[in-house]
């Protein structure tokens, strides 16, 4: 019982603003670039290294406002990351990279700082949950053969920590247009990254891990539902 008034108080709280303002239901598409990494398990040997590798998020945002200052968001979107590994010590092929497929649900909760009468600020905190889409094994190798990575996929379904801030505009039709930047966290490797130095070996040289975390820019379009509503006519 202490809960519920708890909740509805901090309801009353963020909706002391009485304005109608990004309340309601909207939808629209989604995008983003984005940019992740492998990551180290045990050690890494000299002349190996990693950098971010770039991908990309596309797919739909739905969002419904409660109050002036708390909507909550959901959708659907089609992400893909990967990882980029460098080998200084070969001459036949220096980088291996490669980009995994997923489909990511998120469920957010964003708060609302207005910032003038059309844009506010907003924070955003949630949590996504990810479906690998590619195979869960493949590899990638150099042209001589002699620099080989072997993805195994651990975990095909994985939840992620989504932490961000948004600009976000509304129009004088009540559609949203927001930029944001994002970080989201995985919880623990998904994916194990087996290097080897000939496709001979059954022992890899040393392995890495893929968590799947990234961060990105996104761009998002809100549609105002409300503007679709034909008006009813009455006749009498």
């Amino acid at each position: 019982m202490i809960w519920r008034r708890l909740f509805l108080l901090a309801l009353t709280v963020l909706g002391v603003i009485k304005s109608q303002a990004q309340e309601g239901f909207r939808i629209g598409p989604t995008a983003m670039f984005l940019s992740s990494r492998s990551s180290v398990i045990d050690s890494l040997p000299n002349h190996f290294y990693f950098r971010y590798k770039s991908g990309f998020s596309f797919g739909l945002s739905a969002q419904y406002g409660f109050t002036p200052k708390f909507t909550l968001a959901t959708g659907v979107s089609f992400t893909s990351k990967g990882y980029r590994v460098f080998n200084d010590s070969n001459k036949n092929g220096t980088i291996l990279k490669h980009n995994i497929n997923h489909i990511e649900v998120p469920l957010n909760m964003i708060f609302k700082i207005r910032m003038n009468t059309s844009s506010n600020m907003r924070g955003v905190l949630g949590v996504s949950l990810n479906s690998v889409l590619s195979k869960d094994k493949h590899e990638e190798m150099n042209a001589n053969k002699t620099f080989i990575i072997r993805e195994e996929t651990k975990n095909k379904i994985y939840p992620m920590l989504n932490l961000g801030v948004e600009i976000a505009n509304e129009n004088k039709a009540g559609n949203i247009f927001c930029f944001g930047i994002f970080y989201k966290q995985a919880f623990e490797q998904n994916s194990i990254l087996k290097v080897y130095n000939k496709t001979t070996a059954t022992t890899p040289r040393f392995e890495l891990g893929f968590r799947g975390s990234y961060i990105g820019v996104s761009l998002t379009y809100l549609f105002n539902l409300q503007n679709f509503r034909k008006d009813e006519e009455f006749f009498y």
